[in-house]
C-alpha cells in the first residue's frame, strides 16, 4: 500500500495509540509509514472489537447534502474512498463493492427534504445522478420494489466493504512494519510532562514521545486524568444481516431519510438497520460502558419487530427472511455533527480523535493519517480548524442531555430522544 507519507527525519518518536478501532489502526498505520520509531496500540479488548465491528462500512461523500463537514470533510471523505480502493487492489478480500450509494426518497416531501439538498451541493460530484423511481427500479436489480418509491440521487463513488476485513489488514500491516498491540490492557491514566508522556494501564506504565487518543466512547474515560472532556453522545446502535437472499455484489448502499434507514448487500445478504431504534446511553443512567460491543437482545428484537414488517412492503428480499446475525456499537454524536481531531488544550504531546456521527468508517482513514501528523509535527494534508476540541469549552455540555438538545440532527425526533439523521459510516 503505497498511499501514505513519506520519512521524515523527525519523526523517530515513540507513539502510543489508546485504542484499536478502525480511527486508531489508521492512527498506527500512518505513524509507521511516517517514521515513527515505536508505536504500540493499547486495546481494551482486541482490534475492531468494539464500534468498528459493527459498523455498517459503507462510504460516500457526505459533505453533498449530509453531515456539515465542508471542503475538509470532503477530502477526508475522498481520502477514505481512495485508501479502501488501494487495499483492494493489492487483491486483499475487503469485502470491496464500488457500487455507490443511494440516497432514496418515498415521497415528494421526501425528495425536498432529503434528497434535493444532496443534488443541490457545492461538494456533489459532478457524477451525481437524479434519479426517477423506475431509473431506482433498474438499479436496485429485485432490491427495491420501485411502486413504493419516488425518487432518489445516485454517487457512484459511494463503496462498501466489512469493517473487520479492512481493520485486518491495517493490523497485519501495523504488526509487519514493527508495531505492537497491547490487547486486553485497559488505561488507567495519562501524564503529560512535556518531555515525554506516560500511559498507565493495568499491566503496568508506558513511556512515550507522545500519545493519540482513539477511544471512540470511552475517550472521556482516557482524558478525565488530563482536565479534558469531549462532549460526546454515545448511542447504542444495532445493525441487523439477514440469513442469505441470493443478492448480487452489485447492488448500491441505499439510504431512507424519511424511514431514518440505511440497508445495503452483504456476501448475499441483506444488512440493514434504523435509528428509530437508537438508545442513548444516559437514558440508562449508566456512565460507564463495558469496551467491547453491547448485546441489548430487547433493542434488537424491538427494532426487528417493528420496522421488518414495513421494510419487506419496499425491499422484497427481506420477505421471509429470517436473522442470521446481529451486532450493536456506540458511535458518538458531536452537537455540531462535526468531527474532533487536535491537540488536547493544556498538554504537549497528547491528540484526541473522535466525534464520528456514525462516519468512523469513511473518516478513519483520513482521521488517522491527521493525528499521526499532528503528533508528528507535521503539517496536516487537511485544515484541522473545524474539527479542533477547544471549539467546545470544556465546561459547555454538562450532561449528554444537553448535547441530545443541541444536535442539529435531533429535530422532529427529539421527542423520541434518538437521532433523527439516518447512519452514514
Amino acid at each position: 500500500m503505497t498511499l501514505n507519507a513519506q520519512p521524515t527525519a523527525s519523526a523517530g518518536k515513540r507513539i502510543v495509540v489508546i485504542g484499536g478501532g478502525i480511527i486508531g489502526c489508521s492512527t498506527a498505520f500512518h505513524l509507521l509509514k511516517s517514521g515513527a520509531r515505536e508505536v504500540t496500540v493499547i486495546e481494551a479488548r482486541e482490534p475492531a472489537a468494539a464500534t468498528t465491528g459493527a459498523g455498517a462500512g459503507f462510504v460516500s461523500h457526505w459533505s453533498a447534502g449530509m453531515f456539515p463537514l465542508g471542503e475538509e470533510g470532503l477530502k477526508l471523505q475522498q481520502y477514505g474512498l481512495d485508501f479502501y480502493r488501494s487495499i483492494h487492489e493489492i487483491g486483499v478480500e475487503i469485502g470491496y463493492r464500488p457500487n455507490g450509494t443511494l440516497m432514496m426518497a418515498l415521497t415528494e416531501a421526501g425528495r425536498e427534504r432529503f434528497v434535493r439538498p444532496v443534488l443541490d451541493s457545492p461538494y456533489a460530484p459532478p457524477e451525481m445522478q437524479d434519479l426517477t423511481a423506475a431509473q431506482i427500479g433498474e438499479k436496485a436489480k429485485g432490491l427495491i420494489d420501485a411502486t413504493r418509491v419516488h425518487s432518489g440521487a445516485f454517487n457512484p463513488h459511494g463503496i462498501q466493504l466489512d469493517t473487520k476485513l479492512a481493520t485486518g489488514v491495517m493490523v497485519d500491516e501495523i504488526i509487519t512494519m514493527g508495531g505492537v498491540f497491547r490487547n486486553g490492557t485497559m488505561v488507567t491514566g495519562i501524564h503529560d510532562a512535556g518531555s515525554h508522556v506516560t500511559v498507565e494501564t493495568d499491566k503496568g506504565g508506558v513511556e512515550a514521545d507522545g500519545v493519540v487518543i482513539a477511544a471512540g466512547a470511552w475517550n472521556n474515560e482516557v482524558l478525565k486524568g488530563l482536565g479534558w472532556r469531549l462532549p460526546l453522545l454515545r448511542v447504542l446502535a444495532t445493525r441487523i444481516v439477514t440469513d442469505g437472499r441470493g443478492l448480487p455484489s452489485t447492488l448500491p448502499t441505499v439510504q431512507c431519510r424519511e424511514l431514518r434507514l440505511w440497508l445495503r448487500e452483504s456476501f448475499g445478504a441483506v444488512m440493514w438497520g434504523t435509528g428509530r431504534h437508537y438508545k442513548p446511553y444516559y437514558v440508562s443512567g449508566d456512565a460507564w460502558i463495558e469496551p467491547g460491543q453491547p448485546r441489548n437482545l430487547d433493542l434488537m428484537q424491538a427494532m426487528d419487530d417493528d420496522e421488518l414488517a414495513q421494510l419487506q412492503k419496499i425491499f422484497p428480499p427481506l420477505r421471509g427472511s429470517k436473522l442470521s446475525s446481529w451486532a450493536q456499537g456506540v458511535p458518538c454524536y458531536t452537537p455540531d455533527s462535526g468531527l474532533i481531531v487536535g491537540h488536547v488544550p493544556g498538554t504537549t504531546n497528547v491528540v484526541a480523535v473522535g466525534g464520528d456521527n456514525e462516519t468512523g468508517v469513511s473518516h478513519g482513514p483520513g482521521l488517522g493519517r491527521l493525528s499521526a501528523e499532528l503528533i508528528l509535527g507535521q503539517r496536516p494534508f487537511v485544515d484541522t480548524t473545524r474539527f479542533r476540541l477547544e471549539r467546545f469549552a470544556v465546561d459547555a455540555y454538562q450532561t449528554e442531555a444537553e448535547i441530545a438538545a443541541a444536535l442539529p440532527a435531533w429535530a422532529s425526533e427529539h421527542a423520541s430522544k434518538t437521532p433523527s439523521g439516518v447512519a452514514a459510516s
